[in-house]
């Protein structure tokens, strides 16, 4: 029983990893093409600069299953394999394993050619609900119009080739979906048609009606301007506002990348907090609205701050951080600037030796206590599928105390755990592509729940998507719907 299992898992794996090239091979492509033993020698320095350096590698699957993606990746290696088709081979296992802090990047040089290059899809889009529209008006479609098909691709089956290109922690897909409507998407296209001169459309008009255009392909600049052209309004990184019509609080954290605990930006972001509370507490305020939405992350520990100001408990960052190296491996394929620092670093934070890994010390990992000035009534977090890194391992502590109330979507960056803290680059020889992933494989100290599977983003209490109406309208339908929810 047990060996038909794995069997069966393998040849799904070979299934989908291949049907992930199908709509590629059509396509011709103009780069120049690398031996099928480049494309090995590159492939097998990956394998194994991942399996000495990645400490998340097997964070969400077994050994053998990750082992199994590797040769079944490998196997699409061939001579007639185009650069971008390889790279799709080597993100395929990459996304696979799971994390929100996994890249792979063409070499700028390449980049820079190809961005000068009209090749590039040119209409921003919008993923809701299942089915992706225009996110803007362009030219005579209408914003809002659904798109049935693009290039003969149904959109169902577009979404799903564009959704592989972002790899979220563990097993969820929401955040993969959402990536959609950011300014990756023409990267995104390219990966899947390759260059083209013109883009074939097909979309509904009004009585739900078919209309098929053509449009011709931008540059990649004209695309992030399209993308853009609505966004005058620069949001501060944080803000606080009170809404009279529910006597709450609204507390609006967009980043957490204000610096380190030295930096002055920092600094002034622990006085914004502790004013924000000691008003709540004057004011004697019962529901504060936190609203995380955007939030990619950042430094430690602006995500830490926040969060004292939120609980009744003491608690830590993580209940175990761990490396599997201290010197690093490949240095001759090492990037970054810091190939001196970065060992001394992990060996004077991560200096407890265990079964093969090397675990952060409590010099590193302290106790936090409540803040006194910390909110005592009720709190309503916003999430949504950006969520991710120190973002997301805030939402989770949030939700971790079960008397507040998640609203929203499921959060890229994981509930349990993420790969994160320090990330590094590889350049691999042959085909200048670069590796970025994180090295430092964190569980966060957060409660079990019923709800939350390993794998798992942060998931909603109450699971609310954007309304087509609001998006046309440009409403919040999560804040009006926390809005409601305070009223009742």
């Amino acid at each position: 029983m047990h060996t038909i299992t794995k069997l069966s898992i393998f040849i799904l794996l070979t299934l989908a990893i291949s049907c992930n090239l199908e709509p590629k091979k059509s396509v011709i492509i103009e780069e120049n093409r690398l031996s099928e033993k480049e494309m090995l020698d590159d492939y097998q320095l990956f394998k194994n600069i991942f399996k000495q350096a990645n400490a998340g590698l097997y964070k969400y699957h077994t050994k053998q299953v990750i082992d199994s993606v590797f040769e079944a990746n490998k196997r699409l290696i061939n001579d007639k394999l185009s650069y971008r088709e390889y790279y799709t081979v080597l993100w395929n296992v990459i996304d696979y394993t799971g994390s929100c802090h996994n890249e792979l990047y063409f070499p700028d040089s390449l980049k820079q050619r190809l961005n000068k290059e009209q090749i590039f899809f040119p209409i921003p889009l919008k993923y809701l609900g299942d089915k992706i529209y225009t996110k803007y008006k362009f030219e005579t479609i209408p914003k809002g119009s659904e798109i049935i098909a693009i290039n003969n691709i149904p959109s169902k089956k577009l979404a799903s080739l564009l959704a592989n290109y972002t790899s979220t922690d563990g097993h969820n897909k929401t955040g993969k979906y959402s990536f959609i409507e950011t300014g990756r998407l023409a990267s995104y296209m390219y990966l899947i048609f390759g260059k083209q001169q013109h883009f074939e459309i097909v979309y509904k008009g009004k009585n739900s009606s078919s209309i098929k255009e053509q449009i011709t392909a931008v540059d990649y600049t004209t695309f992030l301007n399209n993308f853009k052209k609505k966004k005058t309004k620069i949001e501060q990184e944080y803000s606080f506002k009170y809404i009279d019509s529910i006597k709450s609080g609204y507390l609006k954290i967009k980043t957490f990348g204000m610096g380190g605990s030295d930096s002055e930006g920092h600094k002034k972001y622990a006085k914004f907090l502790d004013s924000v509370f000691i008003q709540l507490k004057r004011n004697k305020t019962n529901n504060l609205i936190v609203d995380v939405r955007n939030n990619g992350g950042g430094n430690d520990p602006n995500d830490i701050l926040l969060y004292s100001y939120l609980t009744k408990r003491n608690f830590k960052e993580n209940t175990s951080a761990y490396t599997i190296f201290q010197d690093i491996p490949f240095k001759e394929y090492y990037i970054d600037d810091d190939i001196d620092e970065l060992p001394i670093s992990l060996k004077e934070e991560h200096s407890i030796f265990k079964d093969g890994k090397y675990y952060q010390n409590n010099n590193f990992n302290k106790v936090w206590n409540p803040n006194k000035n910390a909110f005592n009534g009720t709190i309503y977090l916003l999430v949504d599928p950006f969520v991710a890194s120190a973002g997301s391992l805030f939402a989770s502590l949030v939700k971790s105390d079960e008397k507040n109330f998640v609203i929203g979507e499921e959060t890229a960056g994981g509930y349990y755990g993420h790969t994160g803290h320090i990330p590094v680059h590889y350049k691999l020889p042959n085909s200048k592509l670069i590796l970025q992933f994180s090295i430092v494989d964190l569980e966060q100290d957060v409660k079990e729940l019923p709800d939350e599977n390993y794998g798992d983003g942060i998931k909603p209490d109450f699971n609310v998507i954007q309304s087509y109406s609001d998006f046309m309208n440009k409403k919040d339908t999560q804040l009006n719907f926390t809005i409601n929810l305070i009223k009742k």
